[in-house]
């Protein structure tokens, strides 16, 4: 009889034992694929590219404001922004919003203004050439020149010439050819005097209409003495 109770004690236990196991497994393996799920798609980086070819998790977004862009570029009451790590200035319509990331390495800045969320559309950044290729250190142009080769979905250069904003800041204004053969947009480097290891980086996130705004933006462009 005693045998038999502790026979029965035996099968409770393996059974408890075998279903506490189970549960764990679904628990590890549903926290697998919401980690795998919440980083697919990503990882878009530097600015207003997809460079994965893989599109952004989608997500509802908030609606976003309307703009008159003529009437912006012609407007008087610009204001400067300076960027969270105090590295770059320029001006803006007051009526537009920067949207900043705190705690971020690359000290960027954008505006909700495209159809992809606004942290896959980065406008302004500061680029560490070293973080790409120490090599390029000091080499500002030839990173600029290569910067496709870090990045699998690019795969050349269209154009590439030199650019000077009206503050005096010299780089080159560069069209980037994805592996579909699409140009992408404008992207701008400019030179941060006396620092070898830094760029900025500015990428044109303005549709169509919105060009005398981004034209005006750009050209007040300037790194903080």
């Amino acid at each position: 009889m005693v045998e038999e109770k502790n026979s029965e004690n035996k099968s409770a236990l393996s059974a408890l034992s075998i279903g506490i196991l189970i549960v764990f497994l679904l628990i590890v393996g549903g926290l697998y694929w919401w980690v795998s799920k919440k980083g697919k798609g990503q990882v878009v980086f530097p600015a207003g590219l997809n460079y994965t070819g893989e599109e952004p998790t989608s997500a509802p977004q908030p609606q976003r404001p309307t703009y008159d862009y003529t009437k912006l570029a012609g407007a008087s009451d610009w204001v400067d922004f300076v960027s969270p790590k105090e590295q770059y200035t320029f001006k803006y319509p007051p009526s537009m919003i920067p949207l900043i990331f705190p705690g971020d390495a690359n000290d960027s800045v954008t505006f909700d203004i495209a159809d992809v969320p606004a942290q896959f559309n980065l406008m302004v950044l500061v680029e560490t050439i070293s973080n790409y290729d120490a090599k390029y250190k000091g080499k500002q142009e030839d990173f600029v020149k290569n910067y496709f080769t870090f990045f699998d979905g690019l795969k050349g250069i269209e154009e590439v010439e030199t650019y000077k904003t009206d503050k005096g800041l010299s780089g080159w204004r560069v069209k980037y050819v994805n592996q579909d053969d699409a140009v992408g947009t404008d992207n701008y480097f400019f030179v941060i005097p006396g620092q070898t290891d830094k760029i900025i980086h500015v990428n044109n996130i303005f549709p169509t209409e919105g060009q005398a705004v981004f034209t005006r933006l750009l050209n007040s462009l300037d790194y903080k003495k």
